[in-house]
């Protein structure tokens, strides 16, 4: 079996948590809906009538991992062109004067953001047709279709590919031991309450098991989404955060899983809300 396997490198970058304003936290890796809008901009897709993108909700899974550096925080100021908030702020609709210096338009508030630095991603792409898998490598590695730069997160989180590649994997589980290798990060799905996005070919009997006793914070990430009357309605995985640490034993022998190297894949079976793939 193919995989994609991407090797990406962020000199800053965040990942919104979506819920955070005044202070805008970021995840430590990108969600699965981040990553799906970095392949639907390198294949040119611009909506949800696009056939390839109706492609891609019949085949995705998705497994991430990354590290960084370290954390900033940010102060920037938010702006709006909301008519009462610029008349509130210069006192009339016609004025935007303040010190003697002209200011922009509308209204402003001042907002922290959580920036990651020295980001290093590993995303594996797997996709139930091998030639359409075969054309999402090709627009990674030549993205003339592209809508916009390329970038990860916020529109100035640019990206550089380490690699790009085509893996071949085998399906045999390996023995689990120690610690998530060059990488601290990675999401693994509710085995109850997100049932539906295994992709059972990469996890064990005993799964259920294993999540419960690892540890991490438990979160509900943004998927695929549909347009409800010109509002993103976002389809929500269930997940935990693995957060470096040792993985746990089974009465003392190590749990199994599909590996990359030293790298356990936990895929996520993100198509059409996990129904195919």
């Amino acid at each position: 079996m193919k995989v994609l396997r991407l090797k990406i490198y962020q000199p800053s970058a965040h990942y919104r948590i979506p819920f955070t304003s005044a202070r805008r936290h970021t995840y430590p890796i990108p969600p699965y809906s981040t990553v799906i809008g970095l392949i639907c901009n390198v294949l040119g897709i611009e909506n949800q009538e696009n056939e390839n993108f109706k492609k891609l909700k019949k085949g995705l899974s998705l497994a991430i991992y990354g590290k960084y550096k370290f954390l900033n925080r940010e102060y920037i100021w938010l702006r709006n062109l909301n008519e009462k908030d610029h008349e509130r702020r210069f006192g009339c609709s016609d004025r935007r004067i303040i010190d003697q210096l002209p200011e922009h338009p509308g209204g402003q508030i001042p907002v922290r953001v959580d920036v990651l630095e020295e980001v290093k991603l590993l995303i594996y792409i797997k996709y139930n047709d091998e030639k359409f898998l075969q054309e999402i490598k090709d627009a990674f590695e030549n993205p003339r279709k592209r809508n916009s730069p390329i970038h990860l997160g916020r529109a100035e989180d640019w990206v550089i590919f380490e690699e790009i590649n085509m893996i071949e994997l085998n399906r045999e589980k390996t023995p689990l031991y120690g610690r998530l290798k060059d990488y601290d990060f990675t999401w693994l799905v509710d085995p109850e309450r997100g049932k539906k996005f295994l992709d059972n070919g990469f996890y064990p009997g005993d799964y259920k098991y294993f999540f419960n006793k690892i540890q991490g914070s438990y979160h509900l990430i943004t998927s695929f989404y549909e347009v409800v009357e010109g509002i993103r309605n976002f389809e929500h995985v269930p997940v935990k955060l693995f957060e470096g640490g040792s993985f746990p034993l089974h009465f003392g022998k190590p749990f199994e899983f599909v590996m990359d190297g030293h790298i356990p894949l936990f895929f996520a079976k993100l198509s059409e809300g996990g129904k195919n793939g």
